[in-house]
């Protein structure tokens, strides 16, 4: 199929944009075509639809640091010509970062493993290595007022890819069918176009933490690159607690788990819900990845099946905080929740 130029793109087609050294649009009637051609790609690729909206999106397994899709994006806003390089984008978090994709056959490999090897022991070790101060789970016998009770924490919230592509409101829906509440792990950047979301989240008893500000590793950051960033999203989350009526907590408390499925990796919905379900145990603190439409949109039925097994079990979800206050610490020592990318 030959590349069309610029001037040969039409308005209310499917768009289908992939970059290899450059980018490069097709465009289609109908969404079969659109979403067989997607399919046929192993590039970083975009899918929008003829409203202009972001269907589906997938990092190349050769591009790591999402070059493709951010490019795609940026031409997408800019007409569908190419672009410069979207790294300054990135960085800033002007554009959204798609982690690549994996070789085919790792997410059912990984489940196999994952099944045998993940345990409380085995994921909280991995936390204490970011910091032994890393709040990871409460030991029922050492905290017994957390029998009953796990805490669920919702990473990269609230969306990448754009109002459009957000599912806050059927991830709230779901929370409040199951009487459950959550952490949200806020990258900071994203939160001026879901302030009315995030304040409707809070009023609902649900709580907001620090993602830093964009979704990359800040391991080879410098501390005061590192710094700037925790404090900038930790003023947006506060400026949004007062706004909610919500007294302010001024320590910031590293937090971790000891209940994940991989699930960036394992894109495998049903599998997630059911290994986290039956992995919680009484004091666990849980670990998601926020779906969004054209993005990790596995997570939703993993929540879901997630919310039935707990309830099966009894089990009743709240906050991190929340969590922190049924093991008896008070609120100075649990502070905010702050999570690190790492």
């Amino acid at each position: 199929m030959a590349k069309p130029t610029l001037r040969s793109l039409q308005l209310h087609t499917w768009k289908l944009g992939y970059r290899t050294s450059k980018v490069y649009w097709e465009e289609f009637q109908t969404r079969e075509e659109a979403e067989g051609r997607y399919q046929e790609l192993w590039w970083s690729k975009v899918l929008i639809n003829p409203e202009g909206d972001v269907l589906r999106c997938s990092s190349g397994i050769l591009d790591p640091k999402g070059v493709g899709v951010a490019a795609l994006l940026l031409s997408a806003r800019r007409g569908f010509g190419d672009v410069e390089s979207p790294l300054p984008a990135l960085d800033k978090g002007d554009v959204a970062f798609i982690p690549a994709d994996r070789l085919p056959g790792t997410s059912q490999a990984l489940q196999l493993i994952w099944d045998r090897v993940a345990s409380r022991s085995s994921i909280s070790w991995f936390g204490s290595r970011v910091s032994a101060d890393s709040l990871c789970y409460f030991d029922v016998e050492k905290h017994p007022g957390v029998r009953g009770y796990v805490a669920l924490t919702i990473d990269d919230a609230p969306c990448r890819l754009g109002p459009k592509n957000s599912m806050l409101p059927e991830i709230r829906k779901l929370l409040k069918e199951h009487q459950a509440q959550a952490t949200f792990l806020l990258l900071g950047q994203f939160v001026p176009q879901y302030e009315e979301e995030l304040l409707a989240l809070l009023r609902e008893g649900h709580e907001l933490g620090n993602h830093g500000l964009v979704d990359k590793s800040y391991g080879a950051s410098s501390p005061k690159e590192f710094e700037d960033a925790v404090e900038e999203c930790t003023k947006r989350i506060t400026d949004l607690q007062r706004r909610a009526g919500i007294v302010e907590q001024k320590a910031l408390r590293i937090l971790m788990c000891d209940t994940y499925a991989c699930c960036p990796v394992i894109q495998d919905g049903d599998f997630i819900g059911r290994f986290l379900g039956k992995q919680a145990e009484h004091g666990s603190i849980m670990l998601i990845h926020m779906p969004e439409h054209g993005f990790r949109e596995w997570c939703l039925l993993g929540l879901q099946t997630l919310l039935k097994q707990l309830k099966e079990r009894n089990m009743k979800v709240v906050t991190a905080g929340k969590l922190a206050e049924l093991a008896g610490w008070s609120p100075e020592v649990v502070g905010r929740r702050c999570k690190l990318a790492l």
